[in-house]
C-alpha cells in the first residue's frame, strides 16, 4: 500500500515490517518539472518510516543549501577555483596545498556548519601532536582555514567565522639570537664576495654570485639560461624559476618577471664563467647553446635545487657564515671514516637577497627602485622585511640632527 504526504511518499513493501520512501522534489537545473528523489528502504514500522521520511527531507534541504559540504569538500573546491580563476601564481597555489591536505586530513569529515572553535583547537592539538606540526606551521595552517571560511561566511554558508574565536594562534617570533645567526652583514657579505672570485667556477658558485650581486631568488638563478643574459647592454631578464619540481615554470608573481641592470664586475665575471663553460660543455660532448643553464651542473643541466642547498649549507659553514651542531662519526660499509653534520644554523640563499635590499636602501637607492630589482608585489616587503635595520643610515640620521642642532645654538 502507498500513501502520498505532502511532499514525500511512503511504500508499504512488507505488511508493518519494511516500507519505501521517497521524497517530491521542485523543479531544478537538471528537472524542469517536479520530481521524485531516489527511493530508500526503512526497516521498521510505519511510524519509523515516517520519521525516517522527515528526516530524508531535511536531509536533502540541507544538501541542496550546501549545509552538508564538508570542510575538506570545500577547502578543495576552494583551492580549485583560485587555480582555475588565475588570480594566484601556480606558486602560491603549491605552497597552499601543504595547508589544505593538513585541513583536509585533521577536519576534513566535519561540515562546515558544525566547525567550531573547539573542534579547530583540537585539531591543532592532533596536529601538534600527531603530525609533528610546529607552531608557525599551525599559524599558516589557521590562516589558510581562515581565508576559507571567510568564504563560506560570503557564500553565506555559516554565520560568522569559526576561526575568529580561536586564541592564541600567532606567528612565532624570532629572537634576535636567530636573527644575528640567520644575516649576512655588510662586511660579511664583501668579504664573501671576495672570497668567491678566488674560487674555481662551476655553476653552484656562479648562482651564489648572482644571490649577492642581483638579490636573485635561488629559483630564479636556477632558471636562467644565456638568451636571458644580455652582456653587451648589462642586463639579465628574469622570465622563469626553477624549483623543486624540476621544470621551469612562470615567476613567483607579475612583478617577478623583470629586467634588472647588473654592474660590470658581473658582468666579467659572467663572461669568464660562459667561455669556461663553453669549453667544459665541448670536453663532453654538448654544445653551449641560447637555452643551456647559466648555473649548469657537471652534466650540462640545470642544478638540482635540492643537491645545490646541501652543497650551498656546507660552503657557507666551510666560509664562516655558518655552522652545524651535530657531528656524527661512524664507519660505512667499506670500513672508511664518515663525518655526518646535522643541525644547519645560518643564513639561507635568500639571505643574499636580504643583504641586497638592505645594502641598497643604505646606499641611497630609493625603496621603488629596490622593489622593482627584487621583484616584490608590494613595497612594503621591501621595507618592512628586508631593511628592517640600516645602521648606517640611522648614524647619518644622527649626525644631521646633530648638524641641525649646532647651527641653531650658533644662531
Amino acid at each position: 500500500m502507498t500513501k502520498r504526504e505532502t511532499s514525500g511518499q511512503i511504500t508499504e513493501l512488507e505488511r508493518g515490517r519494511r516500507y519505501s520512501i521517497r521524497v517530491r522534489l521542485a523543479p531544478d537545473d537538471m528537472h524542469k518539472t517536479w520530481h521524485w528523489s531516489k527511493s530508500r528502504k526503512v526497516n521498521g514500522n510505519k511510524a519509523e518510516a515516517t520519521a525516517a521520511l522527515v528526516a530524508y527531507k531535511k536531509e536533502l534541504e540541507e544538501e541542496k543549501s550546501g549545509r552538508n559540504v564538508t570542510v575538506g569538500e570545500y577547502a578543495e573546491a576552494f583551492q580549485a577555483n583560485r587555480k582555475a580563476l588565475g588570480k594566484v601564481s601556480n606558486l602560491t597555489i603549491e605552497r597552499d596545498q601543504h595547508e589544505i591536505d593538513r585541513i583536509v586530513k585533521f577536519l576534513g569529515t566535519v561540515r562546515v556548519v558544525d566547525l567550531d572553535s573547539k573542534k579547530i583547537e583540537s585539531a591543532y592539538l592532533c596536529m601538534s601532536e600527531y603530525d609533528g606540526a610546529s607552531p608557525d606551521a599551525i599559524h599558516k595552517v589557521h590562516m589558510k582555514l581562515s581565508q576559507i571560511m571567510r568564504k563560506a561566511f560570503l557564500d553565506e554558508l555559516i554565520n560568522r567565522n569559526p576561526c575568529d574565536a580561536v586564541e592564541g594562534i600567532k606567528r612565532p617570533k624570532v629572537s634576535q639570537q636567530r636573527r644575528r645567526e640567520t644575516r649576512i652583514t655588510k662586511e660579511q657579505a664583501l668579504a664573501f664576495v671576495h672570497k668567491i672570485r678566488q674560487e674555481p667556477q662551476d655553476g653552484r658558485i656562479v648562482a651564489v654570485w648572482l644571490g649577492i650581486a642581483t638579490g636573485l631568488r635561488r629559483g630564479e638563478a636556477l632558471a636562467l639560461v644565456w638568451e636571458d643574459v644580455d652582456l653587451e647592454n648589462a642586463r639579465l631578464h628574469i622570465r622563469k624559476q626553477y624549483g623543486k619540481e624540476k621544470v621551469l615554470k612562470d615567476p613567483k608573481t607579475a612583478k617577478s618577471r623583470r629586467t634588472i641592470s647588473i654592474d660590470g664586475q658581473t658582468v666579467d665575471y659572467l663572461k669568464r664563467w660562459k667561455s669556461r663553460q663553453q669549453t667544459l660543455f665541448e670536453e663532453v660532448g654538448v654544445t653551449q647553446q641560447a637555452d643551456s643553464p647559466v648555473c649548469s651542473n657537471e652534466l650540462c643541466n640545470f642544478l638540482d635545487p635540492d643537491n645545490f642547498s646541501r652543497w650551498r649549507r656546507k660552503f657557507y659553514v666551510r666560509e664562516g657564515l655558518a655552522r652545524y651542531t651535530n657531528e656524527t662519526r661512524y664507519i660505512d660499509r667499506r670500513g672508511i671514516e664518515r663525518v655526518k653534520q646535522t643541525g644547519y644554523v645560518g643564513p639561507s640563499f635568500h639571505a643574499l637577497r636580504r643583504v641586497q635590499a638592505t645594502l641598497l636602501v643604505a646606499g641611497g637607492v630609493d625603496p621603488k627602485t629596490v622593489q622593482a630589482r627584487l621583484g616584490h608585489e608590494s613595497l612594503n616587503t621591501t621595507l618592512n622585511i628586508y631593511a628592517e635595520e640600516v645602521g648606517e643610515n640611522d648614524r647619518k640620521a644622527a649626525e644631521y640632527m646633530g648638524s641641525l642642532i649646532g647651527d641653531a645654538e650658533r644662531r
